[in-house]
C-alpha cells in the first residue's frame, strides 16, 4: 500500500538532535574500550600471557565496530537536520530553505541541494533518551595477593619469611609461598577489570540502540493527528534505523558474555590460589605450633622465635618434600584455569570475526566454547540470562549487516512511498 508523503520538520529536527547525541555516546564507547579494554603493561604470568594478545586484539576490533556505528549515526543526525530544513516549506518541494541555511562556496539553484555546513533547525522538538549511558573505568588491585593472604591467614607471610630466613641460614633458602604459587597466574582482578570494561562498553551501545529505537517509534507516530513523517524518505530511514538498532543492541550481549568469561577465569585463579594457601597453612602448622589461626595471634613473634628455629636438616628435607606436593596441587589447579582461559580465548576470537568463525552452527559453537563457564553456574536465573545473550550473539547478522554509510534522504525526499 502506498504511503503519502507527510513531514513535521520540528519532529524530524528533534529526532536529528537525538541521533547526534546517541552518536556521541557510541563514540565514547569506542574510545573507552580502546583505552581501558587493553591489558595493563604489568599484567604477566603463567596462562595470563596467552590471554594478553587476544584481549588487546578484541579491544581493537570492538572499538572499531563502535566507531563505525558512531560515525554512521553522526552522519545520520546531520542528514536529519538537513531534512528538517528541506521540509520547512514543503509546499514548494525544493531546497530553498535548506540552501539558505547552509554555508557553501558553490551556491546553486533552489532545485539543487547545496553541500556544506547547515545551521541547526530552529524549534526542534525535544526527544529524550530513556536509557542512560555511563562509562566508568573499573579499578584493578596490583597488590591483590597480599590482600588475599591477609584475608585468609594474616600471619602466613610472616611465617613464610621466617622459614626463608631459617633455611637460608641452614645453607639453602626455601620460599614455600613463591614456590607453591609459581605455577598459578596472579593478578586475577585485572582479568575481571577487563571483562567489566567490555560489559560497560557493550551495555552502552545496547542503550544507544534502545534510545534510537525510542526515537524511531516516536517519529513513526503522529502529532495533532498528523503523521510525523511518511513517504519514501521515511521508509528508507526506518530501514536504515532497523539495521543500526540491531547492530547496536548486539554489542550488549557480547560485552556481558565476555565479562562472564573473564569473571570465571578471575574467580578460578583466586579460588586456586586460596586453596593452595589453605594447604600451605596446614603444612606450615606441622612446623610451627599455632593454636589459633583466626585470632590476633599476639604471640606470633614468640612462637616464631622458638618454633621455627627448631627446624633441623631432617625437617627442612621434609619441608621441601611437602612443598613438592603443594606444587603438584598447584599444577592441577592450573589445568582447570587453562580450560577456562582457552574458552575465553575462543570466545574473543568468535566475536572478533563472527563471519569467519560463526558461519555454520553459530549457537552450537558458542555453547561449546563457553561450556566450561556455563557448567559452573547453578543459579537458574543467571543461566537463563546467559543463554539468552548467547542466542543473541549467534544472530551475528545483526552486526555484519550494520549500515556502513549514514542515512540519506535520497534524490526525491518529497516522494510518496510505493
Amino acid at each position: 500500500m502506498a504511503e503519502t508523503f507527510a513531514a513535521n520538520p520540528s519532529e524530524i529536527a528533534g529526532l536529528g538532535n537525538l541521533v547526534t547525541s546517541i552518536a556521541g555516546d557510541a563514540l565514547l564507547a569506542s574510545s573507552f574500550v580502546a583505552k581501558e579494554g587493553k591489558a595493563a603493561d604489568w599484567l604477566h604470568g603463567p596462562i595470563i600471557d596467552t590471554l594478553i594478545a587476544p584481549i588487546n586484539d578484541a579491544a581493537d576490533w570492538m572499538s572499531q565496530r563502535h566507531a563505525v556505528l558512531a560515525n554512521t549515526t553522526l552522519g545520520t543526525g546531520t542528514e536529519l537536520n538537513k531534512a528538517a530544513w528541506m521540509y520547512h516549506s514543503q509546499d514548494q518541494q525544493n531546497y530553498a530553505a535548506l540552501n539558505a541555511n547552509t554555508e557553501s562556496n558553490l551556491p546553486v539553484g533552489d532545485n539543487t541541494e547545496e553541500t556544506g555546513v547547515t545551521a541547526q533547525y530552529a524549534g526542534a522538538a525535544s526527544y529524550s533518551k530513556p536509557e542512560s549511558v555511563k562509562y566508568e573505568a573499573p579499578a584493578a588491585n596490583k597488590e591483590e595477593l597480599a590482600g588475599l593472604i591477609a584475608e585468609v591467614f594474616p600471619v602466613l607471610g610472616n611465617v613464610n619469611e621466617s622459614i626463608k630466613s631459617i633455611t637460608r641460614a641452614a645453607g639453602t633458602e626455601y620460599d614455600p609461598l613463591v614456590t607453591c604459587l609459581a605455577p598459578i597466574p596472579g593478578n586475577w582482578s585485572e582479568i575481571r577489570r577487563l571483562g567489566e570494561v567490555y560489559k560497560a562498553a557493550g551495555n552502552g551501545l545496547e542503550a544507544c540502540g534502545k534510545n534510537l529505537e525510542s526515537g524511531v517509534k516516536r517519529i513513526d507516530g503522529s502529532t495533532d493527528n498528523k503523521p510525523n513523517w511518511d513517504g519514501a524518505a521515511s521508509v528508507a530511514f526506518s530501514a536504515w534505523a532497523t539495521k543500526q538498532i540491531a547492530a547496536m543492541k548486539w554489542e550488549g550481549p557480547v560485552g556481558r558474555i565476555v565479562s562472564d568469561c573473564a569473571g570465571a577465569v578471575s574467580d578460578m585463579i583466586r579460588d586456586g590460589i586460596k586453596s593452595i594457601l589453605e594447604k600451605m597453612w596446614g603444612m606450615l602448622n606441622k612446623y610451627c605450633d599455632f593454636d589459633d589461626i583466626k585470632g590476633a595471634l599476639k604471640s606470633v613473634a614468640n612462637i616464631l622465635s622458638t618454633a621455627v628455629p627448631g627446624l633441623g636438616a631432617a625437617r627442612i628435607a621434609k619441608l621441601v618434600a611437602d612443598i613438592g606436593f603443594l606444587v603438584k596441587a598447584a599444577i592441577d589447579v592450573v589445568t582447570k584455569i587453562k580450560e577456562l582461559a582457552d574458552a575465553f580465548k575462543t570466545l574473543l576470537d568468535f566475536i572478533k570475526d563472527p563471519v569467519g568463525r560463526l558461519q555454520d552452527k553459530a549457537k552450537q559453537k558458542l555453547d561449546e566454547a563457553i561450556a566450561p563457564v556455563t557448567n559452573k553456574i547453578d543459579d537458574a536465573t543467571r543461566k537463563a540470562a546467559l543463554a539468552k545473550d548467547i542466542g543473541q550473539i549467534a544472530n551475528y547478522g545483526d552486526t555484519t549487516n550494520r549500515p556502513t554509510q549514514a542515512y540519506d534522504t535520497g534524490a526525491t525526499p518529497w516522494a510518496n512511498a510505493q
